[in-house]
């Protein structure tokens, strides 16, 4: 039976599935999205892979500029639900 625990998600992975979709809903790949962002290549396969567990400020501000969206609007999404991040890593 998994806990409560197991089911939690760092903010990295929330970041993912974010970035995932609006890369999809906007029908972009994700070359486009390096050359836009300023991202490097490096930067988004850790980030996709899970080998960051927090992503920096600037780059979702980065992110949420290629897509023109607020850093509000970026971050209101049901990826976001702090019932289901883990904070502790």
């Amino acid at each position: 039976m998994q806990s409560k625990a197991d089911n939690l998600k760092t903010l990295n992975k929330a970041f993912a599935e974010r970035l995932s979709g609006l890369l999809i809903k906007h029908g972009m790949s994700k070359y486009r999205f390096e050359r836009e962002s300023g991202l490097t290549h490096s930067t988004l396969r850790h980030i996709f892979n899970g080998n960051t567990k927090d992503v920096m400020l600037s780059s979702v501000a980065k992110v949420a500029s290629v897509f023109k969206m607020t850093l509000t609007e970026f971050f209101d999404d049901k990826a976001f639900n702090l019932i289901d991040i883990d904070f502790e890593y």
